[in-house]
């Protein structure tokens, strides 16, 4: 019985001892996925920040394109860096030959 008993103890020793890699293993793995997950929130944060900056910026270039489409405007560039001038309303001449 000594003997099986012996060969149970060392059986568990390996055991154990082969356990500790395994365990290791997954605490690093535990660790690294961890950090992955931290550093993608940051860089969704980032990205998020990012995102809402260049949603004002575009409205304010539509607000802008907006502005300078309203015909009042148009037509006092059309004058200033064009020099183009408001017509004087259309006559018509009749004229009438006698023979």
């Amino acid at each position: 019985m000594q003997g099986s008993e012996t060969r149970r103890e060392i059986f568990k020793t390996i055991l154990y001892i082969g356990m500790i890699p395994v365990v290791a293993a997954l605490l690093f793995l535990y660790i690294w996925l961890g950090e992955e997950v931290r550093t993608s929130a940051v860089k969704l944060d980032s990205l998020k920040t990012r995102e809402i900056k260049l949603r004002g910026n575009y409205n304010l270039v539509q607000s802008e394109r907006n502005r300078l489409l309203r015909p009042d405007n148009l037509s006092k560039l059309a004058r200033e860096k064009l020099g183009l001038t408001q017509p004087d309303p259309e006559t018509r001449e009749i004229r009438v030959r006698l023979k």
